[in-house]
């Protein structure tokens, strides 16, 4: 695994806070997204910048933001919005989500390989992907199945070995609006993770659809002298089973020792899980806002109450799943 040597932060703020932000890290944004009604009043920022209608639980608006230490350029396509400095890229991209989810996913992804191919950034770290609708039915197949058809053959289009480039990622529903893709790209390579409990998403049987979801459970990488694992959404799946379907307590456990499972994996391969200051900054969505004390409290009792962590309300890729967790985990190296 290569050595990324730009310093990257990230931040969950109010609107007021990102307000002042924009200010403080002028010149130095490589990215926000702001979750909330399409009409919360976050100020545009002079960065690639996308709106996420999902609900908030915890705090009235949040905005997520990365930074980078140095300046940063602009550089933007037709198709993406993105920011850069010398070693990381962060990009932005949206697509119309009414038609066909295999299209639209398969257009997006060719678009991000052609541009940070052209830029020199090719390596893929991680990927979010918000889009109304994740468990309709459209014409005999689940949306987010039809998501999963796209991401694929894009994939395959591009000549990207999947069980070694495909990067950590999550899909979410949204209440309405485009497709909303955001990435992270490298220079160098990261190191996939997978949980040896699950398995790899990559190779699910047939009866989870045409194309199987493409990504890893996580990507460990080196950034400024400390290791970031970017972990992958990740839910009550077993093996490649739903467990505790209709318990959301059960969920909860079952999804925080995949969490613990995958820091004690990356711990095995090099990760320094325990090294000085280390941090977890979280993204916790529930499918029912009833179930927010459920998810919290037992993260809180995993991971301790420093982590931070920001409660959002998202339909999750599975219709029995009644929750997910994603996350980056920060250490001195």
């Amino acid at each position: 695994m290569d050595r990324i040597g730009t310093k990257l932060e990230l931040r969950y703020l109010t609107s007021e806070a990102f307000g002042v932000c924009q200010k403080q890290f002028e010149g130095r944004m490589l990215g926000a997204i702001a979750y909330g009604a399409p009409d919360s009043g976050h100020a545009r920022p002079d960065c690639p910048f996308a709106q996420i209608d999902i609900a908030v639980l915890d705090r009235d608006a949040a905005v997520e933001l990365w930074t980078s230490e140095q300046p940063v350029v602009r550089e933007d396509s037709p198709h993406v919005r993105s920011a850069r400095n010398e070693d990381v890229l962060f990009g932005c991209i949206e697509l119309d989500s009414s038609g066909r989810l295999d299209r639209a996913s398969r257009a997006a992804y060719v678009r991000i390989f052609d541009f940070i191919d052209a830029l020199g950034y090719t390596h893929l770290l991680r990927m979010w992907h918000y889009f109304p609708g994740i468990n309709a039915d459209a014409g005999g197949l689940e949306r987010y199945r039809q998501f999963n058809v796209g991401r694929y053959e894009a994939f395959l289009a591009k000549g990207r070995v999947i069980e070694q480039r495909a990067p950590a990622a999550c899909a979410l529903g949204s209440r309405s609006g485009a497709l909303v893709v955001y990435f992270l790209a490298t220079r160098h390579a990261g190191r996939p993770i997978e949980n040896p409990r699950q398995t790899s998403a990559y190779r699910y049987p047939a009866q989870y659809g045409l194309r199987c979801p493409t990504f890893s459970r996580a990507m460990l990488a080196q950034v400024g002298g400390r290791q970031l694992l970017f972990i992958s959404g990740t839910s009550s799946i077993v093996g490649h089973d739903t467990l505790h379907v209709g318990d959301a307590r059960g969920q909860a456990e079952e999804t925080a020792a995949n969490v613990l499972t995958v820091l004690e994996q990356a711990h095995s391969v090099g990760s320094a899980t325990t090294g000085n200051a280390p941090r977890l900054q979280l993204k916790a969505y529930v499918r029912h806002a009833r179930d927010l004390a459920v998810l919290r409290d037992q993260l809180q009792r995993a991971f301790g109450t420093a982590t931070e962590a920001v409660y959002l309300q998202a339909d999750i890729c599975r219709a029995e799943l009644l929750m997910e967790v994603e996350g980056v985990y920060w250490s001195e190296g």
